[in-house]
């Protein structure tokens, strides 16, 4: 069982980001959506769309996808053959790393189900 977060478990290439949003499913949450689409992979990968719209500062995006990548990275063998896009909205500024982090743990509980 690795940790690792290599290139192989991310999304890269606009096609591969319009793969997932041609017929994607979302799960929603305070300061984020998840959509996620099945892949034909045997593992997930992860995308990541902050906009400055969602946090000024380029700090605050920063945080936010390491906290999103971090989660991702320890539930990573956990969870199902999935593509998944987080997409930032609200005020993410606003979410401390915990709360942040906690509300990933939620959404990944919920694609895990859906195994």
């Amino acid at each position: 069982m690795t940790f690792s977060f290599s290139r192989s478990l991310r999304l890269l290439k606009k096609p591969q980001y319009d793969y997932v949003f041609q017929s994607a499913k979302k799960i929603g949450m305070r300061s984020a959506t998840l959509l996620y689409r099945i892949n034909n992979l045997e593992h997930p990968r992860l995308g990541l769309i902050v906009s400055k719209k969602t946090a000024k500062h380029a700090n605050e995006r920063n945080r936010f996808k390491r906290v999103s990548r971090e989660s991702f990275r320890l539930m990573q063998n956990s969870l199902p053959n999935i593509d998944i896009v987080i997409l930032s909205r609200g005020k993410i500024a606003e979410s401390d790393n915990q709360a942040l982090f906690s509300e990933f743990s939620d959404a990944w509980q919920k694609l895990i189900k859906i195994k």
